[in-house]
């Protein structure tokens, strides 16, 4: 049978997961109430449709599904405006679920969202407060299909984007640097598997992920911006180097790989 490579981005916006995140816990109404609260849902919308989105429309292959995985009860005004986000790309998802085991809740979502024409699934992780670079979608096509050529089609094999910058949002002042990752980072972080396998980028932790698969990683593509704030669910831990890149070259690179400047960044 024919390779047919499908690419879909999963985005979890406030789902209460019964285990998979720092701040689960195991009750289900108290997670519900803080991750539905308005003033946490006003905050994650601010980040989420200045940053994710603007870099998800920008995508230079536009030939990909996102799924935007929520709560049920996720309350109407919050659907009503995450639908309205969600309408300027032509081909993105709000998946609605009951709170289940992480791992099932993103199987059951991606399950929704699956062409069933393809052999392979290229699934790739993005949070609602982070953005990836313009050839996201490109370079994971191109990857894709050379990796599961070397690999062997029947092999699962995963591909991390180590460099980019770090924004850390602060009252006193928004701070931008380089950062270069020695483990994986969840940013556009993606696995190509066998359709059949049910398999995908949520099945590890995503610092352990080349413990359990084969796994390229590109240290040479500033690939991501990620926010760092107190409503982050884990700590902003860097495993490799930082500050490698002079004020100027950082704003040339974000300007040429991402739709925003270095001005709209600092101003958020």
């Amino acid at each position: 049978m024919a390779f047919r490579n499908q690419i879909i981005g999963l985005i979890r916006f406030s789902y209460p997961a019964l285990n998979g995140f720092t701040q689960s816990s195991e009750d289900v109404a108290a997670d519900r109430a803080r991750l539905f609260s308005e003033d946490r849902l006003t905050a994650r919308f601010h980040l989420f449709e200045a940053l994710t989105l603007p870099s998800m429309r920008a995508q230079t292959d536009p030939d990909h599904r996102l799924g935007v995985l929520v709560g049920e009860g996720l309350p109407p005004w919050a659907r009503d405006r995450l639908e309205a986000a969600l309408s300027g790309l032509p081909d993105a998802h709000v998946v609605s679920l009951p709170p289940m085991k992480h791992y099932q809740a993103t199987q059951a979502a991606f399950a929704r969202l699956a062409d069933d024409r393809a052999t392979h699934l290229t699934s790739f992780r993005l949070d609602d407060d982070d953005a990836v670079d313009r050839r996201l979608i490109a370079r994971l096509r191109s990857l894709a299909d050379g990796l599961t050529t070397m690999a062997g089609r029947d092999r699962i094999v995963t591909i991390a984007f180590n460099r980019g910058f770090f924004l850390e949002l602060d009252p006193a002042g928004n701070r931008i640097f380089d950062v270069t990752e020695k483990l994986p980072l969840g940013i556009g972080l993606a696995m190509t598997a066998p359709v059949a396998s049910r398999e995908n980028i949520f099945r590890r932790n995503h610092r352990l992920l080349p413990q359990f698969f084969t796994t390229y990683s590109d240290a040479e593509t500033p690939a991501f911006i990620r926010t760092v704030h107190p409503g982050n669910d884990s700590d902003a831990h860097l495993t490799g180097t930082r500050d490698t890149m002079p004020p100027a070259r950082i704003a040339r690179e974000i300007s040429r790989a991402f739709p925003f400047s270095q001005e709209d960044l600092l101003a958020l």
